[in-house]
């Protein structure tokens, strides 16, 4: 991936997450304290007008039709899973491709839980330098792993005393997998196979048919397109039915493979939110076995 190309991808993403910090508490997917400091002054006192937040999802939804609705809904998704492990008494969280994230801040609240962001070095400069500033430190139990997953793995960059196979692991791996090889996707799967029993992953995909271009999904051909002038043209993708036998042969058992659907039924039904949400993407959550 190009590396600016990848920051501003991050940068996206988070924009969406600051945008939902400032829906009404009753509507409101989920709560991100920590995602302000990506952003001025002056944008986070213009969020707090609804016009100016309906103006942003549309231009979001401009890009492709429910890219809004897709990335906060599965950033609840993968809170969700976490929470839960972290309740579970996991000690150690890896993000892959970690952009702009900001799990490791708002969700450990315990020195127990080691915690580790690897993803591009321009990333992690920028960011660890915002971090810094609105922390006054960068937190004891977080390490910054640099990795580029198209030249590097895992095994090579996770050679270090703080990571402990022995133990329980929470892997996320959000937003990456379409940007990356095959075979880098194959390689980071083998690395996570590794890891103790009680370990899970959560990722989300893209619909192989839409890389391809086999179906047609509102959106899809806008957003490819968008990427791949970007410098950041999407390679990976599956198909729902072939998820379980491809996680299979990493010793992983399929738990859920969620989409669109998921979303709609167990989360914005409930508080009847009216939210398009893309189907092009999905979010798989999986056990170590």
């Amino acid at each position: 991936m190009e590396e600016n190309g990848n920051y501003k991808t991050a940068y996206a993403a988070a924009y969406a997450r600051l945008i939902e910090q400032h829906e009404p508490t009753e509507t409101r997917l989920f709560n991100d304290t920590v995602v302000k400091n990506f952003f001025s002054k002056y944008i986070n006192s213009i969020m707090k007008f609804g016009a100016i937040r309906k103006f942003m999802i549309s231009m979001y939804n401009s890009t492709s039709i429910g890219l809004y609705g897709l990335q906060v809904c599965r950033t609840k998704y993968i809170d969700e899973k976490l929470k839960v492990a972290i309740d579970n008494g996991v000690e150690q969280v890896v993000i892959l491709g970690a952009g702009l994230d900001t799990r490791l801040y708002r969700m450990l609240d315990s020195d127990r839980i080691v915690g580790f962001e690897i993803d591009l070095p321009i990333i992690q400069n920028k960011k660890k330098n915002i971090m810094s500033k609105c922390l006054g430190k960068l937190p004891n139990n977080i390490n910054f792993i640099p990795i580029d997953f198209n030249t590097q793995t895992l095994g090579e960059v996770l050679e270090i005393k703080e990571f402990d196979f022995s133990k329980p692991i929470f892997f996320i791996w959000e937003g990456v997998t379409q940007y990356i090889t095959q075979e880098a996707v194959e390689n980071t799967l083998k690395f996570i196979s590794k890891a103790s029993y009680g370990s899970a992953l959560v990722f989300t995909y893209v619909l192989k048919s839409v890389i391809d271009g086999t179906e047609s999904k509102v959106g899809a051909e806008a957003l490819t397109t968008l990427f791949k002038a970007g410098g950041e043209p999407w390679s990976f993708g599956l198909n729902p039915s072939e998820v379980d036998n491809f996680i299979k042969q990493y010793n992983l058992k399929l738990i859920e493979n969620v989409g669109i659907s998921y979303y709609e039924e167990n989360y914005l039904k409930y508080i009847n939110r009216k939210l398009h949400v893309s189907p092009i993407e999905r979010v798989v959550y999986a056990e170590l076995i």
